[in-house]
């Protein structure tokens, strides 16, 4: 087994510039998160079949003490388990996936992961307000991040296949494969890139076969066949995208209010949010859970729109209660239910002749969008449930008067932003400095260099001058300095042939100036942190950890040509 393993490792740690060991992974981990999706997605059906029989949402059917007790239970098993679980394993979910790509490198602990199971687990089973989404996402960002961590993977290409994972994992749980791609493009890695296009679709592809063939058509949201009546309803798709715009700002209002609620206690924010949830579904039954029961029957139009706008209502303070109190699951299940109900009422009230569940259909995706800034995503999800490629242009208009009128008539972040800021983490969204901050010196590091010490290593200038490496990093003290190959291989053979009258520190300190000075890190960093080192101090580049590779070298020279010109770096 151990040659076969060394194999592994060899062909996918080759060469970085190479596009098909990616694809291959991209496969690899859509392999991985199908299966560990089927686990997840067996375990909590088996949840909630015992709770609900064969109708899995049917929460609806609970005695009134059941659903009071239930998400308060699901608090009290996420206590014991916050308590069991050491502090360095408990942050999870979708916004701590964009953290760790920004601030950890792409460096996903296994911890996390597997305390995202089962923390995800709970609240899925329990009744709280919160979807599957999140944790899938962040379960398949885990698998795509260890796998490379495990393969040596540069940060940057770390960053690619924490967006296979991302996009297997949708795909997997939701058999959206589509959806899946442009989510992780859009909302986790905030780019488009020719080259990550190949390896997250064969990810996306990989997890839906797999995990169809595992446990066959398993799509949560049946599909539905709706189109757009005629041209004289757009006033009502302008309208239905106002109130959806709205709602989507009063969401991230409440949201805000329970994340800055004046309770320090975990265990206190768990079981706040796990009362309100369970008060809140003694009246309203239907708000508990991802709520996919009550989307379909939207969407079929079998509710009307008063009972809508009262679980609206009762919605949007139980998912705001769930988020902003920490409960551990994902936003974008309750999210698309809040746009259900919105839609929904919209159709039944705007004038126009389309069907309500058109309406219905448009709120989910304009409330995705509103809220994420995701609107590509929010329409792959509406072409693949739609099925009917007729239902874009109307889904357009929705979608892009609901962002126009949270992201710019109230200027409402993304709600990932909201959950980072509130944890004292300032994403970039400036396209260059993002592009700065999501590559790592690592990447431009070299290692043809030479290590000297003047204090202790002067019978080694021999082995030093035979290598002839373009460089040689010298110490001197506590500092160490760049010292060109040529520039240090002359001063050596002039002090050996002088017959050492002088101590070699002393005859290496015409070289040792200021400006070669090099800065030692304990970690890699970010170009847009090394730049504003550059602007700050005169230094000849960087030495770094790389890895199982050991101490990197990157020059100035190499970052600014790498940057300013298209001339191969030196």
């Amino acid at each position: 087994m151990k040659p076969t393993t060394s194999r592994f490792h060899r062909f996918f740690a080759g060469p970085s510039h190479s596009l098909l060991p990616l694809v291959l992974m991209g496969g690899v981990i859509g392999v991985a998160a199908g299966l560990v999706m089927f686990g997840f997605l067996s375990l909590l059906n088996l949840t909630l079949g015992w709770l609900n029989g064969a109708n899995l949402e049917d929460f609806e059917s609970l005695s009134p003490w059941w659903r009071l007790g239930l998400p308060v239970l699901g608090s009290l098993l996420l206590i014991l388990l916050y308590r069991l679980t050491p502090v360095s394993g408990q942050t999870v979910g979708l916004a701590y996936v964009l953290e760790r790509l920004q601030f950890g490198r792409g460096q996903l602990p296994a911890a996390n992961t597997a305390f995202q199971f089962m923390a995800a687990l709970i609240a899925l089973g329990t009744g709280h307000s919160v979807g599957r989404e999140g944790p899938a996402v962040h379960m398949g960002a885990g698998i795509g991040s260890l796998l490379g961590q495990y393969t040596s993977r540069p940060p940057s290409q770390l960053r690619l296949l924490i967006g296979c994972g991302t996009a297997a994992a949708i795909s997997a749980a939701f058999n959206t494969p589509l959806a899946g791609v442009l989510f992780a493009m859009e909302v986790v890695l905030m780019e488009y890139s020719l080259l990550g296009f190949a390896p997250i679709i064969a990810a996306a592809i990989s997890a839906s076969a797999f995990s169809g063939a595992l446990i066959g058509p398993h799509s949560v949201l049946q599909p539905v066949r709706l189109s757009l009546a005629g041209y004289g309803d757009i006033p009502g798709l302008l309208l239905t995208g106002l109130w959806v715009g709205l709602v989507a700002v009063l969401f991230h209002y409440l949201v805000r209010l329970f994340l800055r609620f004046p309770l320090k206690s975990r265990a206190a924010r768990l079981l706040l949010a796990g009362v309100i949830t369970g008060g809140l579904a003694l009246f309203v039954p239907q708000i508990l859970g991802s709520g996919y029961d009550t989307i379909n029957a939207t969407l079929s139009h079998q509710l009307p729109w008063g009972l809508l706008l009262l679980i609206l209502g009762a919605k949007l303070i139980a998912t705001a209660a769930a988020i902003g109190l920490g409960v551990p699951g994902g936003q974008i299940a309750p999210m698309l239910m809040l746009g259900v109900c919105a839609g929904g009422v919209a159709g039944t009230l705007v004038p126009g002749t389309s069907e309500p569940g058109l309406y219905a259909l448009l709120g989910m995706a304009a409330m995705m969008g509103a809220v994420l800034h995701a609107p590509l995503a929010a329409l792959a999800t509406v072409l693949e449930l739609s099925l009917s490629a007729e239902a874009m242009f109307p889904a357009m208009t929705v979608v892009l008067t609901a962002n126009l009128i949270c992201q710019h008539g109230f200027r409402q972040p993304s709600l990932l932003l909201t959950l980072l800021k509130e944890r004292g983490r300032l994403l970039q969204t400036h396209p260059l400095r993002t592009a700065l901050a999501q590559r790592y010196l690592s990447e431009l590091a070299r290692f043809d260099f030479s290590g000297f010490d003047t204090e202790q290593d002067a019978h080694h200038l021999d082995a030093v001058l035979e290598q002839k490496l373009p460089w040689v990093v010298v110490r001197q003290g506590e500092y160490r300095y760049l010292i060109e190959g040529e520039a240090f291989a002359k001063v050596g053979l002039i002090w050996r042939e002088q017959k050492q009258e002088q101590p070699l520190h002393q005859a290496l300190a015409p070289l040792l100036s200021d400006r070669l000075r090099l800065i030692e890190l304990t970690e890699d960093a970010s170009l847009l942190t090394a730049l504003k080192t550059l602007q700050q101090e005169e230094t000849a580049g960087f030495l770094l950890p790389v890895g199982r590779r050991g101490l990197g070298l990157v020059t100035r020279r190499r970052l600014v040509t790498m940057l300013t010109t298209d001339d191969p770096i030196q």
